[in-house]
């Protein structure tokens, strides 16, 4: 997937939540919310280190950040993280359609990777 692919799957208004939830406040190294996502799905990507992010940071053209200065910033993204899941994920709840065969049953919860 490419940044255009990743522009497409976000929610409109998705760059000022990033300024207004203090995800970023001065434009130095990271300078827009794009680059600040590219860096945290880079991250979260699986046994990526601090460390890895600042070259990753630097290979690709972002900027050069210290493993303590994506640290600091990635601690400050937490609201915009969570309003990001928030517009983007459905509320799976209201989406949910009983199936026909459960329909003269109350469900209370079905376990996952179970079939019946």
């Amino acid at each position: 997937m490419d940044t255009n692919d990743l522009v497409k799957l976000l929610p409109s208004g998705y760059e000022q939540a990033c300024f207004d939830k203090k995800a970023i406040t001065r434009k130095r190294t990271i300078k827009n919310p794009l680059d600040l996502l590219r860096l945290i799905l880079f991250y979260l990507s699986g046994n990526k280190s601090f460390i890895d992010v600042s070259q990753f940071a630097l290979i690709s053209g972002i900027g050069k950040i210290s493993d303590v200065g994506f640290m600091k910033r990635f601690i400050k993204c937490k609201e915009w993280i969570i309003w990001l899941t928030q517009h983007i994920l459905p509320n799976p709840v209201i989406q949910y359609q009983k199936p026909g065969w459960l329909e003269p049953f109350q469900v209370l919860g079905v376990p996952g990777g179970h079939t019946f």
